[in-house]
């Protein structure tokens, strides 16, 4: 998994974490049935409190990119691959024209973008 929690963002970490798995499915680092790891190895992995990752794992329940198996842990939903890139591309739309309304041009946006591809390991 690649999720990265940034300290400086304003973003709850909670939410930094579900983006960071839905970001995962859509660059097909996650696969359809991949188990995630346990709330205690995610929240050692990150540095959080085990609540912040039980609060992320349930949002994702929410939203059905994962499915809790009492006893045997947290799993990506098979039929989740399209789902979440609907999400994301729900996402991407509204920033789309937050950005607009702030005067940011596609253009920008575009640059932007191929700058974070380019800066991922």
């Amino acid at each position: 998994m690649m999720v990265v929690i940034d300290r400086q963002s304003g973003q709850p970490y909670y939410a930094q974490l579900v983006t960071g798995i839905q970001q995962d499915l859509a660059h097909g680092i996650l696969q359809p049935g991949d188990q995630l790891p346990s709330v205690r190895e995610m929240a050692k992995q990150h540095l959080l409190n085990p609540n912040t990752v039980s609060k992320a794992y349930k949002q994702l329940e929410t939203l059905q990119v994962i499915r809790t198996i009492p006893g045997k842990g947290s799993y990506v939903n098979v039929a989740t691959t399209l789902e979440t890139q609907t999400v994301v591309r729900q996402q991407l739309s509204q920033l789309v024209q937050q950005a607009a309304q702030a005067g940011i041009t596609i253009a920008s946006l575009k640059n932007w973008l191929t700058q974070m591809e380019a800066s991922e390991p």
